[in-house]
């Protein structure tokens, strides 16, 4: 039965590290190579938007399956009464709240402004909105980052007290 346990902590950590090393890598790796390298923005706003599709749909769902599947073995094999064990779920439960908003919702509402935005560039309402959206996007991502370390830093501290 322990082993069933680390391996729902190792599924755990397995989707939190895709999961953050990803959103790290194109926020900090990408998006600032694609936009120097491309000639116009519109080109650079083309890929990312093609980048960020297909990671919130397809790599983000599949990191938020294996985290969830994790926690919850983790959680049921282990027990779950601590109160860090507590937290590491609210906050899972929140960055797995934020990635469905942001795969499901937001980036293709993005994509589809972008595009508005390229067909008519006098259409400053689709400008504003997609500005408001890529701001708030930006936010979800630093939050969901963020908890993701926590909860990063709890596993590590869960695995330092089993080693004593």
């Amino acid at each position: 039965m322990i082993y069933l346990a680390y391996l729902c902590n190792w599924l755990e950590l397995l989707g939190l590290a895709i999961l953050i090393g990803g959103m790290i890598t194109l926020g900090a790796v990408v998006a600032p190579t694609v936009f120097t390298l491309l000639p116009s923005m519109g080109a650079g706003g083309e890929v990312m938007s093609t980048v960020f599709l297909r990671f919130n749909s397809i790599v983000a769902y599949i990191c938020l399956g294996l985290i969830l599947v994790g926690f919850l073995g983790k959680t049921i094999l282990e027990g779950g009464a601590k109160r860090r064990r507590f937290l590491e779920g609210i906050f899972l439960m929140v960055i797995l709240g934020v990635g469905i908003y942001l795969g499901s919702f937001l980036t293709p509402q993005m994509d589809q402004l972008r595009q508005m935005k390229n067909q008519d560039p006098n259409n400053q309402k689709a400008v504003v909105e997609f500005n408001t959206d890529h701001k708030l996007s930006e936010w979800l991502y630093s939050v969901n980052l963020l908890l993701g370390l926590v909860v990063l830093y709890f596993n590590a501290m869960d695995m330092a007290k089993r080693q004593k």
